[in-house]
């Protein structure tokens, strides 16, 4: 699922460019992908069909196409859809040691200034995650459509 997800999300960056807003400049790649680990890590960790998962896993997504077409739309960067994914696993990585090592010391919340830090960037930029949105429900229905013909 998590292949797949990557892949149709590489495809819908290159179909649907998000914009990039015009006021402040785009949060640093660094801090998209601990975003999206974060979420990731979270989403793994809450029960099944639970709002809270629902959340995560969207706000995962929405990271996911955003660094993918900030990456897919400047040439000029030499970052493309396999390197960002090769970066996003390492961050993953990390992010799963942070969890693993916070459960271990018996801390709670270990990710609750990471995303105190995402929430606050989504705030600042509502088109750009609007847009990521519109997205993701067109990949879902493109996917239906395709599931629905099988």
């Amino acid at each position: 699922m998590f292949k797949s997800t990557l892949a149709t999300s590489a495809a819908a960056a290159l179909l649907f460019p998000l914009p990039v807003a015009a006021e402040e400049p785009v949060m640093k790649l660094a801090g998209m992908l601990r975003c999206a680990a974060v979420y990731q890590v979270t989403s793994k960790k809450l029960p099944q069909d639970s709002e809270a998962k629902r959340t995560a896993e969207r706000h995962f997504l929405q990271y996911y196409m955003i660094m993918l077409a900030l990456a897919e739309n400047k040439p000029d960067d030499n970052f493309d859809a396999k390197t960002l994914k090769t970066l996003y696993e390492a961050e993953e990585a990390i992010a799963d040691s942070d969890a693993l090592l916070a459960r271990v010391e018996g801390k709670t919340d270990v990710f609750a200034a990471d995303i105190a830090t995402c929430a606050a960037f989504r705030e600042r930029q509502p088109s750009l995650f609007a847009s990521a949105d519109r997205t993701i429900e067109a990949m879902a229905k493109a996917q239906a459509k395709v599931e629905a013909a099988n």
